[in-house]
């Protein structure tokens, strides 16, 4: 294999991107590299790092010449989540994770630091070393509210991608660092961080189970399966000590008038057994949850 078989196979690898010292190593002379260059067959995106003119100029080809240009980085924050596929997030300005010692400078990538960079998660994507899902949602939380935080973990616990436990080992790490956006990490991860939690698959549901968090209420259950003689289902919540089933309701996640026959069944069968249903749209948990709470404890009076 001579060198330019080398170096294409190089630059299909990483996307159009290659360090000096790869092409060197690949065979590449300082002059004939220098004559890419003057040609235009190649150009400079930053210190020892180039990229093929023949490579479409895509984010990958972004990422990995600023990747190449820091060879200790791992990519963290919101290209982790790109790559990662986390719901919503586009590609942006790389992002790339360092040791604390050193030049965080750069001129392709958004750096950011550790000084436990040694004990930061991570695995390979397409030859990149990237943050883990974990570690990737604690340097989001740096930038982004704890809203969004929420609702990357409620769907990534969804999809079975991530568990409360994929935390331990960077909760102890940082027991007593003083981390920005951490302590609204631990506490959304802490709420989820039971055996029998199944996380929300929607807005609706995440507005329901933030209401029944609240500690003026009793205990409930999520997605608890009840089977009756004609009806088998899942409710939302069930409050034990009141036999009371908690629904959040709405046409926007409840379109099909099968949907509606099947949740018409199954209350009227929970009725049978003496369970009263409660059910509160999307407006009346968003607008005004403390209604929402009367009605429960009014309702649950009488149980």
């Amino acid at each position: 294999m001579d060198s330019y078989e080398k170096l294409g196979e190089i630059l299909a690898r990483q996307h159009g991107a290659i360090r000096r010292s790869q092409a060197i190593e690949a065979g590449l002379t300082p002059a004939k590299l220098a004559t890419l260059v003057k040609t235009s067959h190649w150009s400079r995106s930053d210190r020892g790092i180039y990229v093929s003119a023949s490579a479409p100029p895509t984010w990958r080809r972004q990422l990995w010449a600023a990747y190449l240009g820091r060879p200790d980085a791992l990519v963290t924050g919101r290209s982790a989540a790109h790559l990662l596929e986390f719901a919503g997030v586009p590609p942006t300005q790389p992002e790339l994770l360092l040791p604390f010692t050193g030049n965080a400078r750069s001129q392709l990538a958004h750096i950011t630091r550790s000084r436990l960079f040694s004990l930061v998660g991570h695995h390979t994507i397409d030859g990149l070393r990237v943050t883990n899902v974990a570690e990737t949602l604690l340097v989001l939380g740096y930038r982004n509210p704890p809203a969004h935080i929420e609702r990357w973990i409620d769907e990534l616990m969804a999809d079975g991608r991530l568990s409360a436990s994929h935390f331990d080992l960077i909760f102890a790490r940082l027991a007593n660092a003083r981390v920005r956006g951490l302590p609204a990490l631990r506490r959304i991860v802490m709420a989820r961080d039971h055996d029998s939690y199944q996380p929300p698959t929607s807005q609706l549901e995440r507005l329901l189970y933030r209401l029944l968090e609240d500690d003026t209420l009793p205990p409930s259950a999520r997605q608890l399966p009840f089977v009756f003689e004609t009806v088998h289902a899942t409710v939302d919540a069930y409050i034990p000590s009141w036999r009371m089933v908690v629904e959040a309701d709405g046409r926007r996640w409840h379109t099909r008038k099968a949907d509606f026959d099947r949740d018409r069944a199954r209350d009227n069968a929970a009725a049978t057994r003496g369970i009263v249903v409660i059910r509160f749209t999307y407006r009346m948990l968003k607008s005004d949850p403390s209604a929402c709470k009367r009605t429960l404890i009014e309702a649950g009076k009488w149980r």
